[in-house]
């Protein structure tokens, strides 16, 4: 996955499996690049010393020379060492890019708005019981699962869409004055009566 777009797929148990775990993934993650940084420093400050080592002369010839033997491990090492820091560089940038799409995942669900959001966040990310927030909220089953179906791939749509982090962010905020505006309009027709009309 690149820095502003996404390349990756995601299915309905990894996305719920993010958001179970959000928090531990974040800071695990977090961790492991800190872990590794910290190797790679290792293995440059042993770089460092390794060309510090006073010159070797590889011209030395014949079988089982001790300079020609020195020169060998020297270099068997400085190619160990640099091989190590391609390995570490490489881990970096997978964990980086795991980091970036449990964040990307996260900004998904969060651009969810209404019962969507609702039914998501209090299945996976706060864990409440599918019985219990189906009652809550006043659905019947077939609805409440419906929704939740929908909000699911709502989030998994968004995250596989071409669509930049900053740009998922702004339809968020946009989809939550539109929510608030269609509320404002529902309770505005909720409050003419038949008594306020004479009937």
């Amino acid at each position: 996955m690149s820095e502003e777009t996404n390349v990756m797929k995601v299915d309905s148990e990894k996305i719920k499996e993010v958001l179970r775990h959000h928090n531990e993934l974040t800071q695990q993650l977090h961790y492991q690049i800190i872990d590794i940084q910290k190797k790679i420093e290792e293995v440059k400050k042993q770089s460092i010393e390794v060309a510090a080592y006073p010159h070797i002369e590889f011209s030395a010839r014949g079988k089982g020379g001790v300079k020609k033997d020195l020169a060998d491990v020297y270099l068997k090492y400085q190619k160990m060492v640099r091989n190590r820091e391609k390995e570490l560089t490489a881990e970096i940038l997978i964990l980086t890019a795991d980091a970036e799409g449990v964040h990307r995942l996260y900004l998904c669900f969060q651009s969810l708005t209404g019962e969507g959001y609702n039914i998501i966040y209090r299945l996976y990310v706060k864990g409440d019981l599918y019985r219990q927030v189906e009652e809550e909220m006043g659905l019947n089953h077939r609805i409440f699962e419906e929704k939740r179906k929908q909000a699911i791939e709502e989030i998994q749509r968004l995250y596989e869409s071409d669509l930049t982090n900053a740009q998922i962010v702004r339809m968020r905020r946009n989809n939550i004055t539109n929510e608030r505006k269609k509320k404002e309009k529902k309770d505005e027709y909720e409050q003419i009566t038949l008594s306020d009309i004479g009937l």
